[in-house]
């Protein structure tokens, strides 16, 4: 090595030293103040549901979504503190749909065994508004300490606040959870409230009076925006006055459609008690481009357990007061336009299992988009395909347009039996199949 190679090299050392210096510094900077005090965001409120928390707002940390974020039956609100490569701490607010199995106790254990640490100490204590039980974990193998902690909210549904630091030299966790838990705030008065109070008159009186008034089939085309028509729906539901299925409800649907290359269609069919306290609903999703067959079975026993088998996967859940199987959604509108409610939020099981939470609002119909419409209802569906939904009705209440914004965008018209046969005869015996669970008596378009 030459000299001049040897002082080149002397001060890249120098400057990679430098640098580990200047981030030693930041990162003992970034500890001191939060040490001394940090500030929270305003309320970040959770929509429909009454609820809102903070996060921390100074010191670096950076929110890693604008507001809570659905997936799989929960809500998720989280930021990040990234102080070097091996240290960080991380905030994460969880608001679950469905109630837990596990016990708080067993909870703490399974959080402990996931870091591959040991529960130091738990408690129950009041913070702001709402108790919390917490647990405080730590991993010496991993560096990891978690500070965790859980509340029952009011209406019943749970929420969890976890804090997690990594790193040797902080001490961060348990002041930030102090903080931030003491910032949960909740409004029982929410869509949420009303959106309960809605399907419990649904269940016990709307469901089975407005069944009883259904004279007809239901035919949609869906349409882009372009008016060429993409595939169908067709529905019908009835109430059973003979036979096995006496005094049941039966709902049908058939769905057809093709945006492109590929085609896509459903056959869902479910039988209910007139106040729904338990049913059985089978769908059969296919993929026609690739001729394959899924078929799905939920069915809610009397003991109120929703049980999903999909392909040879067995899940169940608690069936709650604010569940509706998405079949049903029409029906659930038909009632909402006729109740004081301006809006309401009602969580959607869907053919797949999966649940949606679905806000429902009023609004004033556009006479530009549906000139014979009396009321129009905007629906805004969580963690599925289709976000946003405009409904047009006419003064008796049926469905005359649908407007759908989302992955795929379409409209769904009203339209008649023979235009939907002779655009789509290759349907024809699947919409007979339909047609058998309409009352005799009645006529079709």
């Amino acid at each position: 090595m030459t000299d001049g190679e040897k002082l080149r090299r002397f001060g890249f050392d120098k400057v990679a030293l430098l640098i580990l210096l200047l981030i030693g510094l930041l990162a003992a900077k970034l500890i001191v103040s939060w040490r001394a005090g940090f500030k929270l965001s305003k309320p970040i409120v959770l929509q429909g549901t009454g609820l809102s928390v903070s996060v921390p707002k100074s010191g670096g940390f950076k929110q890693l979504s604008e507001g809570f974020e659905y997936d799989n039956s929960e809500f998720r609100l989280s930021c990040i503190l990234q102080i070097s490569s091996d240290t960080a701490v991380s905030v994460s607010w969880r608001y679950f749909l469905v109630p837990f199995k596990k016990t708080v106790a067993e909870r703490f254990e399974a959080q402990a065994s996931d870091i591959g640490g040991a529960i130091e100490k738990t408690g129950s204590e009041q913070f702001g508004q709402f108790p919390f039980d917490y647990a405080r974990i730590a991993s010496e193998k991993t560096s990891i300490l978690l500070f965790s902690g859980i509340t029952q909210l009011p209406d019943g549904r749970t929420l969890t606040l976890e804090v997690s630091q990594k790193g040797r030299d902080i001490d961060l966790a348990e002041k930030i959870f102090r903080s931030i838990a003491a910032s949960v705030t909740f409004t029982p008065d929410s869509p949420l409230a009303t959106g309960r109070k809605l399907l419990d008159n649904f269940r016990h009186s709307d469901l089975a009076a407005i069944t009883a008034k259904k004279t007809e089939q239901n035919y949609y085309y869906i349409k882009n925006y372009t008016g060429q028509p993409l595939g169908f729906i067709t529905d019908a539901i009835s109430r059973k006055t003979d036979g096995r299925d006496a005094n049941s409800l039966v709902t049908a649907s058939l769905y057809f459609i093709r945006p492109g290359i590929s085609s896509f269609a459903e056959q869902s069919l479910l039988r209910c008690d007139p106040n729904l306290q338990s049913f059985k609903w089978m769908s059969r999703q296919s993929d026609l481009l690739i001729n394959r067959d899924l078929t799905t079975s939920i069915e809610l026993d009397r003991q109120g357990k929703v049980t999903v088998q999909r392909r040879n996967i067995v899940q169940d859940f608690a069936f709650t007061s604010t569940m509706l199987p998405e079949i049903l959604l029409d029906t659930l509108l038909e009632s909402f336009l006729q109740s004081d409610f301006n809006s309401v939020m009602v969580d959607i099981i869907l053919p797949d299992g999966r649940l949606a939470p679905t806000l429902v609002a009023k609004t004033e119909p556009q006479k530009a988009v549906e000139p014979n419409a009396a009321w129009a209802v905007r629906t805004e569906i969580f963690g599925t395909n289709t976000n946003q939904q405009t409904i047009y009705f006419d003064s008796t209440g049926k469905i005359l347009l649908s407007e759908v914004h989302g992955r795929l965008s379409y409209k769904l018209e009203k339209t008649q039996r023979d235009r939907i046969i002779a655009d789509f005869p290759q349907w024809l015996e699947k919409i007979q199949q339909i047609e058998q669970y309409i009352i005799p008596e009645k006529s079709k378009e």
